[in-house]
C-alpha cells in the first residue's frame, strides 16, 4: 500500500511531524516514521473543512495559506482527540477478545480466580479523549470569539472606500 510522500516543508507536514514526534512521544525511525507521519499529515489535510466548519474559516490543500498557530493548534487537538477515542475503542476491543490476543490475564489457584486486562485500561482513554474534547471546545470557542473576522458589516461599522 502505498502512501503519499511527506512534504516537511508545508503547513500540513510540519503539523505532522510535530504532532508524532512531540504530542504522541512516538520515537520511531525509518520506514514506520515515514508511513506514520503520511497517515497522519492525510488525516489532518481531510479534516480541514470540519476545521473550517468550527472556526468559519476555507482553508485547504497540503499548505493552506493563513494556517497560522492558533488554526494549527485546534486542528491538532481535533487529530489528538480523534486519536483517543480511537485507542479507547480499540482497547475495548482487546478486552472483549478480538481473536488476534487475549483480551484477559487469568489466575486461577483452588476456588480463587484473579482476571485483569490484558491491555491498556481503557477508562485511561476515555479520560484523555474528554479532555481533549473540553481543550478543543475551549480552543474554539476563544478563537471564535476573539480571532474570528466579521463576514459582512454595515452601517456607521462599515469601512468606507477611499477613492
Amino acid at each position: 500500500m502505498a502512501h503519499p510522500p511527506i512534504n516537511p516543508q508545508t503547513n500540513i507536514g510540519k503539523l505532522a511531524v510535530n504532532l508524532y514526534d512531540q504530542d504522541l512521544g512516538f520515537h520511531a525511525h525509518g520506514t514506520q516514521r515515514d508511513v506514520d507521519i503520511g497517515l497522519i499529515s492525510g488525516w489532518l489535510e481531510g479534516h480541514l473543512g470540519e476545521l473550517n466548519t468550527l472556526i468559519f474559516t476555507s482553508f485547504s490543500g497540503d499548505n493552506p495559506d493563513g494556517l497560522m498557530l492558533e488554526e494549527q493548534t485546534i486542528l491538532s487537538e481535533m487529530y489528538l482527540s480523534n486519536y483517543n477515542r480511537k485507542a479507547e475503542r480499540n482497547a475495548l476491543r482487546k478486552m472483549d477478545g478480538d481473536g488476534k490476543t487475549a483480551g484477559w490475564i487469568m489466575i486461577q489457584e483452588g476456588d480463587s480466580v484473579i482476571k485483569k486486562p490484558n491491555t491498556p485500561t481503557p477508562k485511561y482513554y476515555h479520560d484523555a479523549y474528554v479532555a481533549s474534547q473540553e481543550r478543543l471546545k475551549n480552543l474554539i470557542y476563544a478563537y471564535n470569539l476573539y480571532g474570528a473576522k466579521p463576514k459582512q458589516v454595515s452601517g456607521k461599522d462599515s469601512p468606507t472606500e477611499q477613492e
